[in-house]
């Protein structure tokens, strides 16, 4: 006869004790994997077009760390540049001249400013998000047959406009557009469905 023998206290401890064992051994692989599954995860997505490139991915691909790949164009880790900073934002806190850098453009500040005709309200150090509403629009946008269609699209006529006024142009336009298509409100009147008595 087989004889099944009962469980003492001390088998219970033990089958506690692996129980808990092999929990513990779960949790640390999954949490030394979790970071690497996360960032394989983040860079397909960037690499797919589908997320915008973090400085973290940007320093990874230049192979650098990311105090010494910001340090190159003038930025430091702060409360705006974060590891996880999108790479407009990162561009948007650069110097003129580090925006040129990065992007790697044969012309030097001092030729853009003249070129753009701003060389009374900004410098080499005028960071990229305000020296860009500064501009021209036609500098920007770079090819005049795409202006002159912006120039029909949205029924503005000056030439000289900046890419600020433009922008702010185009979203007051939208935001029109975009009033026109929701309907109103109906002005008939309200009636509550109330139960019969």
């Amino acid at each position: 006869m087989n004889e099944q023998k009962k469980a003492t206290k001390s088998d219970k401890i033990l089958n506690l004790i692996m129980c808990v064992v092999i929990v513990a051994i779960l949790a640390v692989a999954v949490y030394a994997t979790y970071g690497k599954i996360a960032t394989n995860i983040k860079d397909k997505a960037i690499q797919e077009g589908r997320a915008e490139a973090t400085v973290d991915y940007l320093a990874r691909q230049a192979d650098l760390d990311v105090e010494d790949y910001l340090a190159q164009y003038g930025l430091t880790l702060n409360e705006t540049i974060t590891v996880n900073t999108g790479e407009t934002e990162m561009l948007d806190n650069m110097t003129l001249e580090n925006y040129l850098k990065y992007n790697g453009g044969e012309q030097t500040a001092e030729e853009v400013l003249e070129g753009t005709k701003l060389t009374d309200k900004a410098t080499k150090d005028t960071l990229w998000k305000d020296f860009l509403p500064m501009m021209p629009a036609i500098s920007v946008i770079g090819d005049e047959e795409n202006f002159n269609q912006l120039k029909e699209q949205y029924g503005f006529d000056n030439d000289d406009i900046t890419w600020g006024e433009l922008e702010e142009l185009i979203k007051s336009k939208q935001e029109e557009a975009n009033a026109a298509d929701t309907p109103e409100s109906s002005d008939a009147p309200e009636t509550s469905a109330e139960p019969a008595e």
